[in-house]
């Protein structure tokens, strides 16, 4: 009887001819599309993140996904099993990624190829085929063919390679290539209905994963069959309750947000200065500016508007045809907005006889690339249907200067030398293999006091409100200097934790070249040096950076206390945007903090209303064994502006950081305010993908 279901399970979706509307996506104790234990070929909405906490028997898992491209999913998980009847516990991380190759369309299933911990070697490891179609309103059925773990029960020969997979028998954390689709294979399959009640899901699945380590454990595997409901109370919160293998209750909690889907109203700020075209036989004659009297009165005009929205002019030079002005955007999320609503008020106030102005944006005193508009364009395009898109064609791009040249350049007054905010800080231990998932909520307050333009001391100090900050000793393996096994260490158990106090210089002595050094606490484990410099032409996908840095340790205890341990690192560093779907990609090559050599791979996904997911893996001459836990360093982490929360302006963002605390190779420097992180927002790209906002 099993046999025939696996059998059918299996056949079911792809034979399916009904073409109806599908429901909403639910999520499995992976963390992934899915049903219960078992995946489908669903997808998410593009960009989704998801954070999920699933509990069954005595095993724990939790995953962080995030769909890539609308046909490509990415899971970070760790899983705790109970390895022996008295209670011993391990932890295991992995990376798992879903390919959709067929999307559902009329007759034709859904069909994706997926890969589970394909970074390692873990319990978890294992690879997937399967299909999933529609076949009533809110009725889906899916099924596959397994490999590694999900063709562990009830398998038969394997179709496409090797009865016999390959790996180590002890899990090592390496990639094993040559394991990939070896081993017995087995079906598995299932079906979930979107019940009329709003927001309730059923499932049923029949597994294909014998649960192996978990049964030498003591788990009770009485049956294939699972069962389990999800309830979904809104679109970002899912609750999931099971009935699993014959034996076991299992719960989940599914936590979702979309950077495309703002939880909060937007814009709700200003009005836009309204754009009027200059009549034909307006005066155009240039003799006005001859006079620093209306040089000033335009330039007081436009600042008062500006200063509404939270624009600071920096440096101005009026001419009889031409504005150039330096900005320096202190509250507007998207960059493009805040150059638009500098267009519009220099169109609102300058003579007519202005037709271009030239506005660079200034970001932590380095004037970053100049953006060119003439008037006429923006005159013309104001009520057009695609209004973006026409702006950005007649736009141009430039290499900024340092300052603004010539006779007659306005400088502000010295403006505020002290500023300050408040930023909260989830900094989620999901890699922590001895005590698996922490998490953590701290607020951190970080302070500038500008010496002279360019030159500034900056602080930050932490609070933890939520967590642990005490003390303990890592279990680490590794064999390498302590340079970050040891960090919690550090959350000191006061009431505050000074992570940082620098001297930062920033110049840009060429117009596509900007440099900063600085001295003093670089992070919360080292003091020392820190000097870089970027090339970053205006109109270029790429940028090329190099860093050098000497490093002290901080001492556990004191503040300011430093310990034996000192390190030169140093890192060249290529940065690509690729211009497909907001993706970056990121090479840095160098030393690292326990003296070991070696590359870090970044990807990352940015919006243009300030969301960053982003993860990275770095490998360095350190062996797996060396190493320690983990064999090398990867980690995930999300950037969420504050302004997708809230009904008002503000350039405020959250971190969650998925971190790899344990991992003494490969570990670089926790610098804040690199070059790259300034002026990345300017880059053409990244202007291009929010230009949008240009006439918000």
């Amino acid at each position: 009887m099993v046999n025939r279901f696996r059998d059918s399970v299996a056949v079911a979706a792809l034979a399916a001819a009904a073409a109806v509307p599908a429901s909403a996506q639910t999520y499995n104790l992976y963390g992934a599309p899915g049903l219960i234990d078992m995946p489908t070929a669903e997808s998410l909405p593009d960009a989704q993140v998801g954070l999920s906490l699933g509990f069954l028997g005595e095993t724990q898992r939790t995953g962080v996904g995030f769909q890539i491209t609308p046909g490509v999913h990415g899971t970070l998980r760790v899983g705790t099993i109970q390895d022996d009847p008295s209670g011993t516990e391990l932890s295991f991380e992995g990376f798992d990624l879903q390919f959709r190759l067929i999307e559902e369309n009329g007759m034709l299933p859904a069909i994706a190829l997926g890969l589970r911990d394909f970074l390692g070697d873990g319990p978890y490891g294992a690879e997937y085929l399967v299909a999933t179609k529609t076949v009533a309103p809110g009725l889906k059925l899916s099924g596959g063919i397994g490999w590694g773990r999900l063709g562990s029960s009830d398998g038969f020969d394997n179709p496409i390679g090797g009865n016999v997979r390959g790996g180590p028998t002890t899990p090592s954390g390496q990639p094993q290539w040559d394991s990939y689709f070896t081993g017995e294979a087995a079906f598995f399959g299932g079906l979930e209905w979107a019940t009329p009640v709003d927001g309730l899901t059923l499932k049923a699945e029949y597994s294909s994963d014998a649960y192996a380590p978990e049964v030498a454990g003591g788990f009770e595997r009485d049956s294939s069959f699972n069962f389990g409901l999800t309830y979904a109370p809104n679109e970002n919160v899912q609750l999931s309750g099971y009935y699993l293998y014959g034996s076991t209750l299992g719960v989940q909690l599914s936590l979702t947000g979309n950077p495309f889907d703002p939880q909060a109203p937007q814009d709700l700020g200003t009005a836009p200065a309204p754009v009027r075209a200059r009549p034909d036989d307006a005066p155009r004659g240039t003799a006005w500016a001859r006079s620093t009297e209306n040089r000033d009165r335009i330039i007081a005009a436009a600042a008062k508007v500006l200063e509404a929205d939270g624009i600071l002019i920096d440096q101005a030079r009026i001419a009889g045809d031409e504005i150039e002005i330096h900005i320096e955007n202190t509250l507007i999320q998207r960059e493009p907005k805040a150059i638009g609503r500098t267009a519009r008020v220099l169109a609102l106030v300058a003579p007519p006889s202005v037709e271009t102005f030239r506005i660079t944006p200034v970001v932590g005193d380095l004037p970053v690339n100049t953006v060119v508009i003439r008037r006429s364009d923006l005159e013309a395009q104001v009520d057009q249907p695609d209004a973006g898109m026409l702006s950005w064609q007649t736009t141009e791009l430039e290499n900024a200067r340092a300052s603004i040249l010539g006779d007659d350049v306005f400088l502000a007054p010295e403006g505020p030398r002290f500023s300050w905010s408040f930023n909260p800080s989830l900094p989620v231990n999901l890699l922590d293999t001895d005590d698996g998932l922490q998490l953590d909520l701290l607020l951190s307050a970080q302070a500038s006091y500008r010496l002279a333009p360019g030159l500034s001391v900056t602080g930050e100090v932490s609070r933890f409100l939520v967590g642990t900050d005490q003390k303990t000793v890592s279990t680490s393996t590794s064999t390498l200097p302590r340079v970050r096994s040891d960090s919690d260490l550090y959350w000191s158990g006061r009431d505050f934790d000074l992570n940082r106090l620098t001297l930062d210089w920033v110049a840009k002595p060429h117009e596509a070249i900007y440099t900063r050094l600085s001295a003093g606490l670089l992070e919360r484990m080292f003091a020392g040096v820190s000097g870089e410099v970027l090339y970053a032409p205006a109109n270029s996908d790429f940028a090329y950076g190099a860093e050098l840095n000497y490093a002290r340790q901080r001492d556990f205890e004191g503040a300011f206390d430093l310990i034996d341990y000192d390190v030169v690192t140093g890192h060249g560093s290529v940065y690509w945007d690729t211009g497909f779907r907001g993706i970056e990609a990121q090479l840095d090559v160098g030393r690292y903090l326990a003296g070991d050599y070696g590359a870090t791979v970044s990807l990352a996904r940015r919006f243009a209303n300030g969301w960053d997911v982003r993860g990275y893996a770095t490998l360095t001459e350190v062996g797996f064994d060396e190493y320690g836990d983990g064999s090398f360093t990867k980690g995930f982490e999300v950037t969420i502006p504050l302004g997708w929360t809230l009904p008002f302006e503000t350039k405020s963002e959250s971190r969650v950081e998925l971190l790899q605390v344990d991992g003494d190779g490969g570990a670089r420097l926790d610098i804040r305010g690199r070059l790259y992180d300034r002026i990345r927002d300017l880059d053409r790209r990244s202007l291009e993908d929010g230009w949008s906002a240009f006439w918000q």
